[in-house]
């Protein structure tokens, strides 16, 4: 089985390019048409694929708007998680898929959520990947900007390292601390509060 790896903050999102399932295959493609059939057929959307992956993050994590609502729909919980606790939430954050970001939340996604393995926030996901947009949404929506994951690090410290800097500042402005230099690295500690 060929497994396509997505680490985010020492996350590992994991899809397979293998056949997975039909659902959670139909899922990742957007084929609201098939994902539609499946359900109507009994397919079961809670169960994970053979990565722990449920269809709903499967397709949260691809953007596809249209299925992560037919499943909202069908009534898959929003919160559901993967092995490793994450959520769909976690999965459009990362994916930078701010529609489906939107629906999530709107849907009751919790935007604080770090009820998982890592003790990540959605906020964490976006801000390493520079999804500056999806970043700005969450933090409007009341996202803790200091939130720290399990090894201690904010999600400006996850924008700061991938030089994010338009994502950092969104969050400097939102009143995001620059962690000491012990704790992120001198390098980091000094680019980032130039841009304090």
């Amino acid at each position: 089985m060929n497994l396509r790896l997505i680490c985010v903050a020492g996350v590992i999102f994991a899809t397979s390019t293998a056949s997975a399932g039909p659902l959670h295959d139909a899922a990742r493609d957007g084929d609201l048409t098939r994902t539609t059939q499946l359900l109507d057929q009994g397919a079961n959307a809670a169960e994970p694929d053979e990565t722990g992956e449920p269809p709903l993050l499967i397709a949260a994590l691809a953007g596809k708007k249209e299925v992560v609502a037919l499943l909202l729909d069908r009534g898959t919980d929003v919160e559901i998680r993967n092995k490793g606790g994450l959520t769909a939430l976690h999965a459009a954050a990362y994916g930078g898929n701010l529609e489906v970001v939107e629906l999530l939340v709107q849907k009751g996604a919790a935007v604080n959520d770090h009820e998982n393995f890592y003790n990540m926030s959605p906020l964490h996901a976006a801000a390493e990947e520079g999804h500056a947009d999806v970043v700005a949404f969450l933090l409007a929506n009341k996202a803790e900007v200091e939130a720290k994951e399990r090894n201690g690090y904010t999600p400006l410290t996850q924008a700061g390292w991938r030089s994010h800097w338009d994502t950092a500042g969104l969050l400097l402005k939102a009143g995001a601390v620059c962690q000491e230099a012990k704790l992120v690295g001198e390098w980091l500690f000094t680019e980032c509060t130039k841009r304090k």
